[in-house]
């Protein structure tokens, strides 16, 4: 085994209770979509979708009534569904 330091006080992240949005891509001819968050400790977390996954879900993003439930929001929900994010709500006021 390769020597190590052991730390008298383990280092500890600091809490990350929020994500935002801040990178939406459409690729339609490739199929794909590419998601950026922020985390409310400043850690970046990218993620997405491929193939037949990612055009049948820009497909009915591209029908949704936009007025009722907002494209960030819809796109944190999604997340949260997918289990690609943990448990929350989404709240704030669209922008």
């Amino acid at each position: 085994m390769a020597e190590q330091l052991d730390l008298t006080v383990a280092i500890t992240q600091p809490a990350r209770t929020t994500y935002t949005l801040s990178y939406l891509g459409l690729d339609w001819e490739g199929s794909a979509i590419t998601i950026r968050l922020k985390g409310s400790d400043g850690a970046v977390l990218s993620m997405g979708y491929a193939g037949n996954e990612a055009t049948a879900l820009m497909t009915t993003l591209n029908s949704a009534n936009l007025s009722t439930i907002s494209l960030y929001k819809r796109v944190l929900q999604k997340l949260v569904t997918d289990g690609k994010l943990p448990a929350g709500t989404v709240n704030g006021t669209p922008s």
